[in-house]
């Protein structure tokens, strides 16, 4: 037999007769580092202790929602790590600090783990210039008894190579593991809609039914579609981001898959439900297992698609402080300039050059305005010394064309390594006026890209640290098929 459970999110359980390989499990309910974006979605009950004994544990890339420092730590020491090569060299630092044996994952060379076969492939990144996957490594793993096989591209397109190479390597199509990563940042727009009042969710089904065609044609029609993704809620006092920022969820999407293809089976997993497949056929499914499995629904939060006003206009920053204390602020301005040298020749510096000194009444620039219980200011950009300079006093919202806002002791916490960038870039604590969009636009993903592991594994590795720290040690863990004692 051959097994796929879901673990939550985009995280996967493959497991045979005599073999268990876990893909990016998420074991906590935290979600993102320091569980600074929100909790896992939908909850569930998770028994780290209960999972059968697992001979591996593959991970796909370093992003935060498939990297979870939480979840490492709640698993055997005993239990190989395959990590991306590609990944930084910080992750492979913190993996070895744990007292894991970390194999580097190579794009073409098969890993062989008991009955289990997994080829990673290399993703294409020239078709998608603002994405920052750079070491997503896209997947088939089939085992050897023939039974069953998954496919994955995680979050990029699936590449031709592997379209290319699936028939020979898994004759008999298998399962699809699609990510439903569509979510929506309007709700960070100052003056603007948190949400359109259209549901487009059938136009996002016609475009997931042209990559199963795709696949089919290269492949066969899967088993079946398994649509993960999307798997947080904010909660607490950004609860009211769930109605905007998840314009299509996996459940209401599958519902227009089936309605426009029928005759094929697509199915948005709850956490612990499971797949079983006899010589490439579906045996059985259940909704749950002995180690994972949802919440009661009433216990989900709400992320119904809801209109809205404004954002609330307060909200509280990652790092607890509100306040920068004496020589912080020149030292945020300081950490400032290598973000300045970093937007050197981007699309934002080529947007900036292409405009003349006035648009539309303001100053054709963009700036940080940034909050601060001992006083808010501003922070221009400025290309020609590539740095940035004080704002001036007037409200920066009116003087300037773009700009984010912020807390300045987030700002200062994102530079340093202090939260990671999911705290800051997409998580409700931070606003962005753009006056004139199709002149100048600037958003968090212009922070976030700054922020990527490969281009400050230094900085990266000292965040790993710390929040590896601050778990706790006595934990509950995942077993290692090894029977030699845990060091």
């Amino acid at each position: 037999m051959f097994q796929v459970t879901f673990i939550g999110h985009q995280g996967w359980l493959f497991r045979t007769a005599s073999t268990t390989v876990l893909l990016d499990p998420l074991l906590t309910e935290r979600f993102g580092h320091g569980g600074h974006l929100g909790l896992v979605y939908p909850p569930r009950i998770v028994r780290p202790e209960a999972f059968p004994p697992v001979d591996a544990v593959v991970l796909s890339h370093e992003h935060d929602d498939h990297f979870d420092i939480p979840s490492l730590e709640r698993l055997d020491r005993r239990i190989p790590i395959h990590l991306s090569a590609r990944s930084s060299r910080a992750s492979h630092a913190l993996l070895q600090q744990m007292g894991f044996s970390v194999f580097p994952l190579v794009p073409q060379a098969l890993l062989a783990v008991g009955d289990l076969r997994l080829l990673p492939f290399v993703a294409d990144h020239r078709a998608t210039p603002n994405s920052d996957e750079w070491d997503v490594l896209p997947f088939v793993l089939w085992d050897t008894q023939g039974h069953g096989s998954v496919v994955s591209s995680i979050d990029v397109r699936m590449p031709q190579s592997l379209l290319d190479r699936l028939p020979q390597l898994v004759p008999r199509p298998g399962i699809w593991c699609h990510a439903n990563n569509s979510t929506s940042v309007a709700f960070q727009n100052l003056g603007g809609p948190c949400l359109v009042d259209e549901d487009d969710t059938p136009r996002l089904a016609k475009v997931v039914l042209a990559r199963h065609a795709r696949l089919a044609r290269a492949w066969g029609r899967p088993v079946a579609t398994l649509v993960g993704g999307g798997g947080w809620s904010f909660g607490g006092d950004r609860a009211w981001i769930d109605h905007h920022a998840f314009p299509f969820e996996s459940e209401r999407l599958c519902e227009s898959l089936r309605t426009l293809q029928p005759d094929d089976s697509f199915i948005a997993p709850g956490p612990g439900y499971t797949l079983t497949l006899e010589h490439g056929r579906v045996v059985s499914q259940s909704e749950r297992c002995a180690f994972i499995e949802p919440a009661p629904r009433d216990q989900w939060p709400s992320r119904a698609r809801a209109l809205a006003a404004d954002p609330p206009r307060d909200y509280a920053p990652a790092c607890g402080r509100r306040r920068l204390e004496a020589g912080e602020r020149e030292r945020l301005v300081a950490e400032l300039e290598d973000y300045a040298r970093y937007l050197y020749g981007s699309a934002l510096h080529r947007a900036l050059y292409s405009l003349p000194a006035v648009l539309e009444g303001r100053s054709a620039s963009w700036g940080l305005s940034l909050r601060d219980d001992g006083g808010d200011f501003c922070v221009r950009h400025d290309p020609t010394g590539c740095r940035f300079v004080d704002g001036g006093s007037e409200d920066p919202q009116h003087a300037l064309a773009s700009g984010i806002e912020g807390w300045g002791t987030d700002l200062l916490a994102f530079l340093t390594g202090e939260i990671g960038a999911t705290a800051l870039c997409y998580s409700g604590r931070l606003r962005v006026w753009n006056h004139v969009p199709e002149r100048l636009r600037v958003t968090p993903h212009d922070l976030w890209m700054y922020a990527h592991p490969l281009r400050r594994p230094a900085v990266t590795e000292a965040l790993y640290r710390r929040l590896l720290a601050a778990e706790p040690r006595a934990v509950a863990r995942v077993r290692s098929r090894s029977d030699e004692p845990e060091v």
